[in-house]
């Protein structure tokens, strides 16, 4: 008895098509780099988080790189670089593997569909899950955010831009957020978050939307305290709404 798509889709399991062909689906994995890394496959209930601090750091800062790079293969010196930038290693290449290995095993015990080759290699070249759909917040937000700055029609440009807005939960993982190369990353896409949000807000002023200008605004404070500029946009909003009261506590 064949499986149903639905089947096929949960478990990513071999299934014989009614062609008598066996074919292979697997589910899509669902990433998030914006404040907490979590990994989350089709199926799943609810996303794992990990932390890119303590023990397991270099196996999901591995697993993170390859994510963030998985249109190209990553040689083992770029990854030995990226995780022992200045420790001397009589054997790198080995240690390498040990924590591919515990990647890959960390990855299963998750519960992820063939994690044995999540992390595919191919002479001496790594990448991320190369048979599957990934999909990436990060990516997701910047095309949105890009969209919605190219989009002349307010409306659809504040429609585009809170879906946006949605996405960005917190920095580029805020946990690595210091490191060498999360660093540039992590400015471009507050950067980006920030000039989408200044030009939503101005939309939604000119719309008369002021219930969601606040709401904006009250999101990018509470991510950034120190956003005077959104605390000036606040301040405008709640008099237009005729909130006069508390506009003085928003600057």
């Amino acid at each position: 008895m064949s499986r149903t798509a639905k089947e096929i889709e949960t478990t990513g399991l071999p299934c014989e098509a009614q062609n008598g062909e066996t074919i292979q689906v697997v589910p899509k994995i669902d990433v998030t780099m914006f404040g907490k890394f979590t990994l989350k496959q089709e199926g799943m209930e609810v996303p794992h988080a990990v932390s890119l601090t303590g023990r397991s750091r270099r196996l999901w800062t591995l697993t993170a790189y390859l994510i963030l790079h998985r249109d190209r293969g990553v040689s083992a010196q770029e990854l030995i670089d990226l995780l022992w930038p200045e420790a001397e290693n009589d054997n790198p290449l080995s240690t390498l593997q040990n924590n591919v290995s515990r990647a890959r095993a960390a990855l299963a015990e998750l519960g992820f569909t063939h994690a044995k080759v999540i992390i595919h290699n191919e002479k001496g070249y790594y990448r991320w899950a190369p048979d599957r759909e990934t999909q990436l917040d990060v990516e997701q937000f910047e095309t949105l955010a890009k969209a919605a700055l190219a989009e002349e029609d307010m409306e659809k440009s504040v429609a585009l831009a809170q879906k946006a807005v949605a996405l960005y939960t917190g920095d580029f993982l805020t946990e690595s957020a210091t490191e060498f190369w999360c660093i540039n990353l992590n400015t471009y896409y507050r950067s980006l978050y920030t000039r989408l949000c200044r030009a939503a807000v101005d939309r939604l002023l000119k719309l008369g939307r002021i219930t969601d200008a606040e709401k904006l605004c009250t999101g990018v404070i509470r991510l950034d305290p120190a956003a005077e500029e959104f605390s000036v946009f606040l301040m405008q909003a709640l008099i237009q709404n005729k909130k006069p009261e508390k506009s003085a506590g928003a600057l």
